[in-house]
C-alpha cells in the first residue's frame, strides 16, 4: 500500500500533510561537506502534489510566526492571564496600564499565535518551563514560555524547506556500476598510466626525486652563504626544479 498523499483530485488534510513531515525528511541524506544541504533518490522524493501541499503548510507557518502588530490583542491576552491573580489586590487602574505595558513590552516581535498558546498554558498550569502557580507570570517568564512554544513551529518549518529544496538525483543502475568496475579493473591492468604512452612514476622514484632536491636546495644554500648571490642560487634553483618535474614526467 502506497504512503503518498492523496492525488491532486482529493485535496489531504493538514494532519496529512503535517504527519508526512517526518516521513519526508527521514528520507533525506547530508550533502558531504554542506551541512545545509540534503539530497535524496527520486523514488523517495517528495511528489507534486506533496510538495504543493508541503508549500501551503510553510506558508500558514511563516504567518503564525510573524510578529503581532496588534498591540490591543496582546493587551486582552495578557490582562486574561493576569485577571486571575490580581483579584482582591486594589490596584489602580494607572498601575494596572504600568503593568500590562511591561508585558507587552517584553512580548514584543512575538507572534501573537505564540502568545495566545501561551497563555492558555498559564491558565491551565501545563506550561512548558517550570512556574510556580502561586504567582503570576513576570513578563520575562511570559516571554520565555512564548518563545519555548515557537520552537516546534520552526523546526517544522526548516524540515519543510529542507524537504523542497533537496537535490533530487537518480542512483546509479547495476550498469552503471558494472561499467564503473570495468573502466577501474582497465586502468590498474595498465598499471595506472595518467595517459597513454606516459607511465606513473613510483612512489620510490618521487621520494628520491625529492631527496635529491633538497640535496640541491641545501648545497645551493651553502654556496650563498660562502659569497654566491641570492639571485644566483634562485635562477638555479629555478633550472633545477624544471630538469627535475621533466626527469618525473
Amino acid at each position: 500500500m502506497s504512503n503518498r498523499l492523496p492525488s491532486t483530485r482529493t485535496l489531504p488534510t493538514l494532519n496529512q500533510v503535517e504527519a508526512k513531515i517526518s516521513a519526508l525528511h527521514g528520507k533525506l541524506a547530508p550533502v558531504d561537506g554542506q551541512p545545509t544541504r540534503f539530497c535524496v533518490p527520486r523514488a523517495l522524493a517528495a511528489t507534486t502534489a506533496e510538495r504543493r501541499a508541503l508549500s501551503d503548510v510553510a506558508e500558514r507557518l511563516k504567518a503564525e510566526l510573524a510578529p503581532s502588530q496588534r498591540r490591543e490583542l496582546v493587551d486582552a491576552l495578557v490582562s486574561r492571564v493576569l485577571l486571575g491573580f490580581e483579584q482582591g489586590r486594589g490596584r489602580g487602574a494607572d498601575e494596572e496600564e504600568v503593568l500590562v505595558s511591561e508585558y507587552i513590552s517584553a512580548l514584543k516581535d512575538l507572534p501573537l499565535a505564540g502568545i495566545q498558546r501561551a497563555s492558555e498554558r498559564f491558565r491551565n498550569g501545563m506550561t512548558l518551563l517550570p512556574w510556580s502557580r502561586r504567582w503570576r507570570p513576570s513578563p520575562a517568564e511570559f516571554a520565555a514560555e512564548v518563545r519555548e512554544g515557537l520552537i516546534p513551529l520552526r523546526a517544522k518549518l526548516v524540515h519543510i524547506r529542507q524537504i523542497l529544496e533537496a537535490e533530487v538525483y537518480e542512483p546509479p543502475t547495476d550498469e552503471d556500476r558494472a561499467k564503473v568496475a570495468e573502466i577501474a579493473a582497465s586502468w590498474l591492468n595498465r598499471g595506472g598510466e595518467a595517459e597513454p604512452g606516459r607511465p606513473r612514476p613510483s612512489p620510490e622514484a618521487v621520494a628520491a626525486a625529492r631527496e635529491d632536491v633538497l640535496h640541491e636546495a641545501g648545497a645551493k644554500f651553502r654556496e650563498v652563504a660562502s659569497g654566491g648571490s641570492l639571485a644566483q642560487l634562485a635562477a638555479r634553483l629555478d633550472a633545477k626544479a624544471s630538469a627535475q618535474k621533466e626527469r618525473v614526467a
